[in-house]
């Protein structure tokens, strides 16, 4: 086995006794020294079969007659086997030793067996599970690193009765096997290990929480819809959290034996994402005694993080659920994915049971339970954005940052992400988080309040901001051009506002002042956190009303809040605002085709008023995006 291991043989008395000494090694160092050697030994030579080669720490002095080698306490020889045995026993080396007048006074004898060993894995990531890699038992990031990585196997095969694949200790598919990272067990030797001399594949008690490994067997054609029952005998559970160690057959000759190895959990707090998987050879001692390992290789595997996708990626698909009152938002949705050209899928009322968030064959999920039950609406997903791809003071983010809102910093009883999710986020390390102030919303959902749109130029994207402050702007002109009559919710289940009833209400503005403090403090976390100057960030007219919930205030967007889109390339779904109409078009709607048009992307409303807005929701609340993933390799990140 070429390891980097060094073992010592130490030869004893009587000088006459033939050691029959069995390794796997193919670099063995051998102490020749006093206390190992005949008493009144004074020299020493060494004799070997051709397929061994050895040298001799410190090198001696070479004489014409290659006479005997002096010995003294620090004589060390190094034994190189040059390729594996045929059969046991195949190779031999013998040292003997001499006396003062260089008499033969005995020798020791090793009969040696080579047995190449290797547990490979794709440690260059190239796709090929290379032979014996040297990086292959450590993981290293950036560009020049190393190291196999590892998915989280946490979707489901099932169409039905949905049970995450990482829940199940057995393949059930051939897809399944595509969610795992190939390992192979690659031998060479004679046609059978020596008596009592073992492989065992094991792994350590807490890294068994987080993987599982399957061998395959000998397989003929394999078929996609065979029986489970059957399908899983041809791939058995060698290690798991209840197998921490188990033998493994050795065939003789030239072998390769594949195995699958499956995530089970991504990083966390208590979990930095690495696996150490090992296989040992075993050397019988006596009975009622373990047997010791004489060589371990080792395997290190790295837990692919979990990755948001921005709304600047690709858009492949979009998901939204079938509900009993929301056939309006549906239209809008179907007019604007038809005009995208991406994939609409709709899912039934009878299959999403009143639940908004969709899940499908081949859709991981990842559910972390909170410590107490106090959880908020602050744990439910919309507070949870991610940036495009950004610089920040010379330090480059390509798969950008995860954005999620809490209490603001110095409040006594603000809601906040539950612990156990903001740790899970912050141990994918790739994108690292930025926290907001959102608990001054009645939802308390970051996007509510902002989201990023694609740009031609700058930074590749813009930051849109809800902006009361905005609103007043664009209210006012429309007043004072003699506007003040339009009307807001025309033709809504709602009570019509003018805009000189808005712009006369003093109390309601004061409660958008307060709201526009509340994003001008996010603005200021954004520009520093995400590299933004103010040219990066659109203004959008959004006005804001405070409601009384157990005597605090918080804020709801006063009409259908636009930030709130779903981004689909230069294709947007904004929700539709029933602003005041000048001229019969909505002025809302006209101020945001100006502002996003200037950036080459269209604008589409849509009416989620009923089945959505007045349910503290909007367009993006009620959809779901599949997006492509990101060019950039996440392993090569500067870590």
């Amino acid at each position: 086995i070429k390891d980097s291991n060094d073992y010592s043989f130490y030869f004893g008395w009587p000088p006459v006794t033939k050691y029959e000494l069995v390794t796997t090694l193919t670099h063995i160092k051998c102490l020749v020294s006093l206390r190992s050697a005949p008493p009144t030994s004074t020299f020493f030579s060494v004799k070997c079969t051709p397929d061994i080669q050895y040298s001799i720490s410190p090198p001696p002095k070479v004489t014409p007659d290659f006479s005997p080698i002096p010995l003294n306490g620090s004589s060390v020889l190094l034994i190189n086997m040059t390729h594996a045995s045929q059969f046991e026993n195949e190779s031999k080396l013998s040292v003997w030793y001499y006396g003062k007048n260089k008499e033969v006074l005995g020798k020791a004898v090793m009969h040696l067996t080579a047995v190449e060993i290797s547990l490979d894995v794709d440690a260059d990531r190239d796709g090929i599970v290379e032979k014996n890699n040297p990086n292959k038992s450590s993981w290293k990031w950036g560009p020049n690193g190393h190291g196999a990585i590892l998915l989280v196997n946490c979707d489901s095969e099932r169409t039905y009765v949905k049970r995450l694949d990482s829940e199940q200790d057995c393949i059930t598919s051939v897809s399944d096997l595509k969610d795992m990272a190939p390992m192979v067990l690659r031998t060479r030797g004679p046609a059978k290990l020596p008596d009592g001399y073992k492989l065992t594949m094991h792994i350590s008690q807490g890294d068994a929480e987080n993987v599982r490994v399957f061998r395959r067997r000998a397989l003929n054609v394999v078929n996609n819809k065979s029986d489970s029952n059957f399908f899983g005998k041809d791939y058995p559970l060698v290690l798991s959290s209840q197998i921490l160690s188990q033998e493994l057959p050795y065939t003789g000759g030239v072998a390769e034996m594949k195995f699958y190895v499956e995530g089970l959990r991504f990083a966390d707090k208590d979990f930095d994402g690495l696996i150490s998987i090992h296989l040992s050879l075993l050397e019988p001692i006596c009975e009622g005694i373990p047997e010791r390992p004489i060589f371990t290789d080792k395997v290190v595997f790295r837990v692919a993080p979990w990755i948001m996708t921005p709304n600047t990626l690709k858009p492949l698909e979009v998901f939204v659920c079938s509900t009993s009152d929301n056939s309006k938002f549906l239209k809008g949705m179907r007019n604007l994915v038809a005009k995208s050209g991406y994939k609409l899928k709709i899912c039934s009322e009878n299959m999403n049971r009143g639940d908004r968030w969709i899940q499908g064959p081949d859709f991981g999920y990842v559910t972390r339970v909170a410590h107490h039950k106090d959880v908020s609406s602050l744990d439910s997903f919309g507070n949870l954005e991610v940036s495009p791809p950004v610089t920040v003071n010379g330090k480059y983010y390509p798969l950008g940052r995860i954005i999620i809102g809490v209490a603001f910093p110095t409040a006594t009883k603000g809601r906040n992400m539950t612990k156990v999710v903001q740790d899970f986020l912050w141990a994918q390390k790739v994108q690292e988080p930025i926290a907001l102030f959102s608990d001054w919303l009645e939802v308390g959902h970051v996007d509510e309040f902002m989201t990023f749109v694609p740009a031609p130029d700058r930074k590749g994207f813009r930051l849109l901001l809800a902006s009361p402050d905005a609103a007043y702007k664009l209210f006012r002109g429309l007043q004072a051009d003699g506007h003040g009559q339009a009307q807001l919710f025309d033709g809504r289940d709602e009570e019509p506002v003018t805009l000189d009833e808005i712009l006369g209400d003093n109390g309601f503005q004061a409660q958008n002042n307060y709201v526009q403090s509340c994003i001008d403090w996010n603005r200021d976390v954004l520009k520093r956190e995400l590299g933004l100057d103010d040219e990066d960030i659109i203004d959008l007219p959004i006005l804001f009303k405070l409601v009384n919930n157990k005597d605090e205030y918080r804020a709801l967007a006063f009409y259908p809040d636009m930030v709130n889109m779903i981004v689909l390339g230069k294709n947007l779904g904004i929700p539709k605002p029933f602003g005041p109409k000048v001229n019969g078009c909505c002025a809302l709607e006209a101020e945001m085709c100006s502002l996003m048009e200037g950036l080459g992307l269209r604008c589409t409303f849509i009416d989620d008023f009923a089945s959505y807005h007045k349910l503290l929701g909007e367009v993006h609340c009620g959809s779901n995006v599949l997006r492509e993933p990101f060019d950039f390799r996440w392993w090569n990140l500067e870590l």
